[in-house]
C-alpha cells in the first residue's frame, strides 16, 4: 500500500468524525458494504472508482450540512463561520474539535 493512500485513508477518518459520519454511511455512498469499508481503512486499497466517489464527498457540502429544511439555500451567517472553521481544521489534518481546541475555543 502507497504512503499517498495510507494519508488519504488518515483524512477520511478524519473527515468522517468531524461530521460524525460513520463507516456504515460511507459504505452506502460507495455501494459497498461496511465491512468492506471497514477492510479499506484496515488494510486494503481502496478501489479507484471507489475513491473518486470519496474524494467527490469530501469536497461537496452536503444539504443537510448547509442549511435546515426549509431553509434558503443561502447558509446563515453561524454556519458559513462553521464551514470556514471546518475547511480550515480539514486543510491542517485536524477534527474541528481539535482545531478549536489549539485555538483555545470549544464547540
Amino acid at each position: 500500500m502507497t504512503q499517498e493512500q495510507d494519508e488519504f485513508k488518515h483524512r477520511i477518518k478524519l473527515w468522517l468524525k468531524s461530521r460524525s459520519y460513520t463507516y456504515g454511511w460511507l459504505a452506502e455512498k460507495c455501494f459497498v458494504t461496511e465491512s468492506t469499508v471497514r477492510n479499506w481503512m484496515a488494510r486494503r486499497r481502496i478501489p479507484a472508482a471507489k475513491l473518486h466517489i470519496i474524494r467527490n464527498l469530501m469536497s461537496q457540502q452536503l444539504p443537510e450540512q448547509v442549511a435546515p429544511r426549509g431553509s434558503t439555500n443561502q447558509p446563515r451567517e453561524d454556519e458559513a463561520v462553521r464551514l470556514l472553521l471546518e475547511r480550515q481544521a480539514y486543510i491542517q489534518g485536524k477534527t474541528l474539535r481539535e482545531y478549536l481546541a489549539d485555538a483555545g475555543l470549544s464547540l
